[in-house]
C-alpha cells in the first residue's frame, strides 16, 4: 500500500514543481530588471530626465547620413535638433520623430534652405536617430526587447555577469550580459557581432549610460553625452 501513495506524492511534486516555476523565474527576470535600473541611476532618473543631448560616430546605417553626428532631444514633444552631413552637406535639420516632420534645414552658415531637397532622406535621419538613442540608451531599451525569463552565468574579464537572451532589440535576436554586482549592461552580442559596452559616465542628474561598444571590426563612440531637465526652447525652431 505503500508504493502506490509513494507515486502520488512524486507526482504531487512534479505538479508543484512545474507550477512554481514560472513564479521562480519571473521573480529572476524582476530582479534583473531591478538591477539593471540600479546601474543606470534609478528609474527615476532616467523619467526625470526631458532632454538628451548627444554626438556619436561609428555605425552609421544610411548612405545620406556621413560622419559623426549631433543630436538634440525633447523626451516630452519628440522635437529633435540634429547637426551633421546630409547628402554630403554640413546641415542643422529641426524635426520631429513623433509626427515625423521636417520643420526647417538650415546650412553650416545658418541660411534656411528648401525643405523640399532634404524630405526624402527624412526616414534615414529618423532611422538613425531611432538606431543612435537606443544604442546610447541600451541598458534601457533592452528592457523592452522581449528579455527571455531563463539566464545562466558567465565569467568574463574575471567577472561574474548573467547572459540573457531577447527577441527583439533593433529587431533582431541575441543576448546581453549583466554584471550581478553593479548592475551594468557590459557585453551585446547582435546579429553575428560582440560589442564590450564600457565607458559609463554620469551624464546629468545621475543618469549613468554606456558611451563606448567595441567590436572587433566596428565601434561606436558616443564622445559627448548630456542629460537636462530645461532648455532653451529656440534650439529646436532656429539654427
Amino acid at each position: 500500500m505503500k508504493q502506490p501513495k509513494n507515486i502520488v506524492y512524486y507526482i504531487y511534486l512534479i505538479f508543484a514543481v512545474l507550477a512554481f516555476s514560472p513564479t521562480l523565474m519571473l521573480a529572476q527576470s524582476n530582479s534583473i530588471i531591478d538591477k539593471i535600473w540600479t546601474g543606470v541611476g534609478g528609474k527615476n532618473k532616467w523619467e526625470s530626465t526631458k532632454y538628451l543631448m548627444f554626438t556619436v560616430s561609428g555605425n552609421s546605417k544610411y548612405p545620406s547620413i556621413s560622419g559623426s553626428r549631433k543630436f538634440l532631444l525633447d523626451k516630452q514633444t519628440g522635437n529633435v535638433r540634429f547637426e551633421g552631413t546630409l547628402n554630403n552637406e554640413n546641415v542643422v535639420a529641426l524635426l520631429n520623430v513623433q509626427n515625423q516632420k521636417l520643420n526647417h534645414v538650415f546650412d553650416e552658415n545658418g541660411a534656411e534652405v528648401s525643405l523640399q531637397e532634404y524630405k526624402e532622406v527624412l526616414p534615414d535621419l529618423i532611422g538613425q536617430y531611432n538606431i543612435d538613442l537606443k544604442v546610447l540608451s541600451l541598458p534601457i531599451s533592452i528592457m523592452a526587447s522581449n528579455i527571455s525569463s531563463q539566464s545562466s552565468n558567465k565569467i568574463i574579464n574575471a567577472e561574474k555577469l548573467q547572459k540573457l537572451d531577447f527577441s527583439n532589440f533593433l529587431g533582431n535576436s541575441g543576448s546581453f550580459y549583466v554584471s550581478e554586482e553593479s548592475g551594468l549592461v557590459k557585453r551585446l552580442d547582435l546579429d553575428n557581432k560582440s560589442y564590450l559596452v564600457n565607458g559609463y559616465k554620469d551624464v546629468g542628474n545621475g543618469l549613468i549610460l554606456p558611451t563606448t561598444f567595441k567590436g572587433s571590426g566596428d565601434s561606436i563612440t558616443y564622445q559627448k553625452v548630456a542629460s537636462f531637465t530645461e532648455m532653451e526652447p529656440e534650439k529646436f525652431k532656429e539654427f
